[in-house]
């Protein structure tokens, strides 16, 4: 039985779970608000900074952990909070407190929504000191040592939470049963900070329940958020997830994950697009083509977004993508220039990128090259021959910006070790108050927001009749106008959204 109750206009979803015990808790789960500036996306133009709402993607991670513990038999409610600003957050906070009574409350910690996360812990801390407070999340994992000395009284998971989180609470419950015996944790004990066993990735997630979809759904809501794998093989410098993947990529059955988008149709009637939010979904063209195969003898009619890698790709595996309406794909890029992608580990070459694009042509997909400036090597020069390429690629399919990305470094990469060897950044960083910092080892900020500037001079179709803009697009008006034509101004005539 599910029972909902408001609070000052959002919903708080209270599970009471047919599988109750003498163990079972109530449990808070939330991810609080993001910093207030990226600068990873703002540039010399501060209204670049891209700012997201709830009608974005939803956090899977809570989602999954929220049902694994609701299988487990405990009561669990879920606060998705990252895209309000922190007055809001820590009001609706208290509110569900009010209404909800937790005994244990779980934070997600990432990078950009740690200071504000460090915040509710003070404030719990303070406020509620009988509610056990439990972290998670990469920030979490990579940064526990220094989070668990400035706050002893939390207790961290390490890595994939699900089945940690529910042992954890076990402790919690029968207080004979000691917190070292949980795998997958850190806490502090006597002054000293003590990691358990490592517990290792999950390797049949089909074992798992469909992630919470509904905790975060509203009427309006029309676009639902999967994974079909974890992990990533690749080792690029820049990404923090391989402290909390190892490099390894599991799976779920197609059956599985086919089982989950017939019961999001099912469950919410307005939904009208999936993306999946998978780090290697391409890493297995036979499996994408199974998936594929599926959706289209199923008859199932909604639009896909996903992230893929340039290669491996097949031509079989781009028509099957089309003909179950995938109408977007999102690559890495980050840059053109082949000394940069292989200081980074990209692992492809301009060539895989030209081939890629060029088995995309003639479908109705739309494709996104995602790019980064400020890479290590990156000059003005690898700016200027990036975007050229892109121009290339524009003309194969064309790509739509509206901005890109500064280099952001995160603890936990290649590139903060870089950071740290050069004296810009410490552990202690990340304790501050401070936004999520750039990588100035080469360029300092005011450089790579120049760098960004040029780029988008050369590739972003808004500034097409600016001066800049003008004349390094210029050749690429037949395109822009055949973009705009079919993209925006027929879509629209027609009454579609767009």
């Amino acid at each position: 039985m599910q029972q909902e109750k408001r609070v000052l206009g959002f919903e708080i979803y209270v599970h009471r779970s047919n599988v109750m015990t003498s163990a079972w808790k109530r449990i808070l789960l939330i991810t609080t608000s993001w910093e207030e500036v990226s600068l990873s996306s703002m540039g010399i133009d501060k209204n670049l900074d891209i700012k997201c709402n709830d009608s974005n993607h939803y956090p899977l991670g809570l989602a999954y952990i929220h049902s694994y513990l609701e299988s487990q038999g405990h009561r669990v409610t879920s606060l998705f909070l990252n895209n309000h600003p922190y007055a809001i957050c820590l009001s609706r906070l208290i509110d569900t407190i009010t209404v909800f009574k937790p005994e244990v409350i779980g934070l997600q910690i990432l990078t950009p929504n740690r200071v504000s996360s460090f915040q509710t812990i003070e404030y719990l801390h303070i406020h509620y000191p009988d509610i056990k407070i439990v972290i998670g999340g990469i920030h979490t994992t990579v940064m526990y040592d220094q989070i668990l000395k400035k706050y002893p009284y939390v207790i961290a998971v390490l890595g994939e939470g699900e089945i940690t989180f529910a042992e954890l609470m076990n402790s919690f419950a029968l207080n004979g049963i000691p917190l070292g015996n949980t795998r997958g944790i850190a806490y502090s004990k006597d002054g000293i900070v003590v990691r358990t066993v490592d517990r290792e990735p999950i390797e049949n997630l089909d074992v798992l329940p469909f992630p919470k979809h509904e905790a975060f759904f509203t009427e309006e809501r029309e676009s639902a958020c999967i994974i079909t794998s974890r992990g990533c093989p690749n080792n690029c410098s820049f990404c923090c997830l391989n402290p909390l993947t190892k490099r390894r990529v599991r799976a779920r059955s197609i059956k599985n994950v086919i089982a989950e988008i017939e019961w999001l149709i099912k469950k919410f009637p307005q939904l009208k697009s999936i993306w999946i939010h998978d780090d290697s979904f391409f890493l297995n063209p036979g499996r994408v083509i199974e998936f594929c195969d599926e959706i289209i003898s199923r008859n199932i009619n909604l639009k896909f977004t996903c992230s893929g890698r340039c290669k491996p790709i097949t031509r079989e595996m781009v028509i099957k993508l089309d003909q179950a309406n995938f109408t977007q794909v999102l690559f890495g890029l980050e840059s053109a220039d082949e000394n940069i992608l292989k200081k980074c580990h990209k692992g492809i070459t301009r060539d895989d990128v030209i081939k890629a694009f060029n088995l995309f042509k003639g479908t109705k997909i739309e494709l996104t090259a995602f790019l980064i400036v400020g890479l290590p090597g990156e000059t003005e020069e690898t700016v200027k021959s990036t975007a050229k390429f892109v121009q290339k690629l524009q003309r194969i399919k064309y790509i739509y910006y509206t901005n890109l990305a500064a280099l952001a470094v995160y603890p936990g990469t290649e590139l903060y070790e870089i950071s740290k060897a050069d004296g810009i950044l410490s552990d202690p960083y990340w304790l501050t108050d401070q936004t999520t910092p750039l990588f100035t080892v080469e360029h300092s900020q005011v450089e790579l927001f120049q760098f960004k500037e040029i780029m988008l001079d050369y590739l972003c179709c808004d500034r097409l009749f600016k001066r800049n803009g003008f004349f390094k697009q210029f050749f690429m008006i037949p395109y822009i106008y055949w973009f705009k034509l079919h993209h925006f101004w027929i879509p629209r005539l027609k009454g579609e959204k767009v």
